[in-house]
């Protein structure tokens, strides 16, 4: 049967010649007996095709159940058919030979139309499902396994032939209370919405898909990281002013997502790198409030520091801080760039920049050790309240002077809330009493803080906030330090508005 399947070859139309060249009107022309064996065994070979075709589906259904019971009984209905003609055959070619040249064409033509007809079914069927297997059911995108495949077969290509791919894992904020809320349904009609947004991405080779619950994984070929933030910004913005969701009363409901962004070849160079990056990205863009986030948005790379080996409880001191505050932790990110450039302005080594680096990050670890009910209160702090957050410098630099590799950090972490006229805190230092670099924090810390919104005032804007460090020179700020800040920030301001200033990144 093989042997007579590979005969056959894939030609669609043998079924359909066999029609044409085995009625009687084409016998009744005086053609030769060889052609009618030639014929009919053209047609049992096509048979024989189609009945393998059954044993050797080209994919797995989803309902396999229904697509065995149909192999079973095509096989089967196709086998007898078969045997049935040539039994029929033989015995009227003993009986009457013109007979069989006569009456072969009315048998053949209703087992080859049959035979067509349960062929094209059975197609069919296996595109279904192939379909099945490989969408989500509720967005008609691809699954998590169909996405995956996509990725990887992307990459290689990218490797192959040398050009970038970028990686968006696109999350919907806050979809589990939208689910609660307005029921399953309506998440669903939202994560088809969202869904039909994102494949409409202008890409060449495109792959997209849903990776989980309320996430979506998109895969964009040729494209490098300033296109993959360009284009994560603006189907950000897109899914925020589209009207996808509305309450009882008609009001529209603001749908927003976040989405991490990670690059080959910069970040990682298999799928499973790609991923992890993008994963950690789009934690990231989760807490920053920007909704957007690559790799060079997270310290580890925007600080240019590792996290391993002596880096490792670096890092858990930031997830630590992190997880106990959100707002302490992008206060540390924004004292650590301000620091930064006060370092570029006096031109410090790139020893005593690291330094600071890591000081900026963990200036404010003791607040780990402060009470929520007074950290995170949203109101002023009464007196006894606030003598509570001024120990958070002496628990983090008890905290930093008991991990190895990171003691030559609690001097400057302890003194960044003195003062240069001696009137700060925790120990009262005067002017180049206070470490250095604590001085420089200093400054960094108090712009950070007079700039940025608390649940009990708004922030200043940052000419008030200059003018304001301006009046504390020789006063509360060494002036050297507090004159490179203003001369830095003054620079940065020349030519682009406050709210766009780019604060520093990784060279």
């Amino acid at each position: 049967m093989p042997f007579c399947a590979t005969l056959a070859g894939s030609v669609d139309a043998v079924p359909c010649l066999y029609l044409a060249f085995t009625s009687p009107d084409f016998w009744m022309g005086g053609r030769s007996e060889k052609g009618v064996f030639l014929l009919s065994f053209v047609f049992i070979a096509t048979i024989a095709r189609f009945s393998c075709s059954h044993h050797l589906p080209r994919t797995r259904s989803a309902r396999p159940s229904h697509l065995a019971s149909v192999r079973r009984s095509g096989v089967l209905l196709v086998v007898l058919g078969a045997l049935v003609a040539l039994v029929g055959m033989w015995w009227l070619w003993e009986q009457n030979r013109q007979v069989v040249f006569s009456a072969i064409g009315t048998p053949g033509m209703f087992l080859a139309v049959w035979a067509w007809w349960m062929w094209q079914r059975h197609r069919y069927l296996a595109a279904v499902s192939q379909t099945h297997q490989m969408h989500d059911s509720v967005t008609g995108l691809f699954n998590h396994h169909a996405v995956h495949a996509g990725l990887e077969e992307a990459l290689h290509r990218a490797v192959r032939r040398g050009h970038p791919l970028s990686v968006m894992r696109v999350d919907i904020d806050r979809f589990a209370l939208y689910n609660a809320t307005h029921g399953p349904l309506a998440g669903d009609k939202l994560l088809q919405d969202v869904g039909q947004i994102i494949a409409q991405i202008p890409v060449p080779g495109l792959v997209t898909g849903r990776y989980d619950a309320d996430e979506f994984l998109v895969v964009l070929p040729h494209t490098g990281r300033a296109q993959a933030i360009a284009l994560a910004s603006h189907l950000r913005e897109q899914i925020r002013r589209t009207p996808l969701a509305h309450t009882g009363g008609g009001k529209m409901v603001p749908i927003t997502t976040s989405i991490g962004i990670a690059c080959y070849p910069d970040d990682a160079d298999s799928v499973q790198g790609l991923l992890s990056a993008a994963a950690e990205t789009l934690a990231v863009a989760k807490r920053n409030g920007d909704g957007v986030a690559d790799t060079y948005s997270s310290w580890r790379t925007r600080y240019r520091i590792r996290v391993d080996g002596d880096f490792s409880t670096l890092e858990a001191m930031v997830v630590a801080i992190d997880n106990k505050d959100h707002y302490t932790l992008r206060h540390s990110e924004e004292v650590t760039d301000y620091a930064q450039w006060i370092a570029e302005e006096l031109g410090l080594s790139e020893e005593e920049k690291h330094t600071l680096r890591l000081a900026g990050l963990v200036h404010d670890v003791g607040k780990i050790g402060i009470p929520d009910e007074v950290l995170m209160k949203p109101d002023v702090l009464s007196p006894s309240e606030y003598e509570r957050i001024k120990q958070h410098a002496v628990l983090g630099a008890a905290m930093l002077a008991a991990l190895p590799n990171m003691e030559h950090l609690a001097p400057i972490v302890r003194g960044h809330h003195e003062r240069w006229d001696g009137k700060g805190y925790p120990d009262g230092l005067k002017g180049e009493q206070i470490p250095f670099l604590a001085r420089i924090l200093a400054v960094a810390d108090a712009f950070s803080a007079m700039t940025t919104d608390r649940p009990y005032r708004k922030g200043m804007d940052w000419e008030t906030a200059l003018a304001d460090i301006e009046r504390q020179l020789g006063k509360q700020f060494d002036p050297a330090i507090a004159d490179a800040f203003l001369t830095a920030v003054r620079k940065r301001m020349q030519h682009t508005p406050p709210e766009h200033v780019v604060l520093p990144r990784a060279a």
